[in-house]
């Protein structure tokens, strides 16, 4: 009967000595949340782009890419005038927010932060400038032909006045480099 009860006593011990590695290991094989339905709102952006302004100049050409198994986007901002740029996107889980960050080729950073509020995705950031501290917006909106318009404003009087920086449009190339 004591051999019975070190081997109970054994097994309850490994029992409780193991399932939190199991437990570990499972939550690991798990995606980090990235499949919540709040990861793909800006799924509209993926693609690759030809960006131009509203008389139609090209502007840029831009890849958006999933990266790091849905859990962000990558842009690949290719400027025709030079100061290229990339950015990152994801969506934080704790904030409820979408967040952005933007490096160009000049050194110029930005960091927002945003939501989707129909069909645009809409991101404010603080932004000190030489002189004067800023607010700035930008909007990236689904249009019904397939095109994004995106629009920037800046405010410097603590957002009372919000001025347009820029508009452009984002059409899609097909395959075969065709719009």
């Amino acid at each position: 009967m004591n051999f019975i009860i070190k081997i109970c006593v054994a097994a309850m011990f490994l029992t409780a000595w193991t399932t939190p590695v199991v437990a570990r290991s499972e939550a690991a094989r798990k995606p980090a949340g990235c499949e919540l339905a709040e990861f793909h709102e800006l799924d509209f952006w993926v693609g690759n782009w030809r960006v131009v302004t509203p008389d139609k100049a090209l502007s840029a050409n831009v890849t958006v890419a999933p990266i790091l198994k849905g859990c962000a986007l990558a842009e690949d901002w290719m400027a025709v005038h030079g100061n290229n740029g990339r950015g990152v996107s994801t969506y934080n889980v704790a904030t409820h927010r979408w967040e952005y960050f933007w490096v160009a080729a000049n050194g110029y950073t930005s960091f927002w932060t945003g939501q989707l509020a129909g069909n645009a995705m809409r991101f404010e950031a603080a932004q000190p400038s030489p002189g004067a501290a800023s607010l700035r917006r930008w909007n990236l909106t689904r249009l019904p032909d397939g095109r994004i318009k995106e629009e920037a404003f800046f405010s410097r009087d603590g957002g009372k006045t919000w001025p347009a920086q820029y508009t452009l449009y984002w059409e899609r190339i097909r395959s075969g480099g065709k719009q």
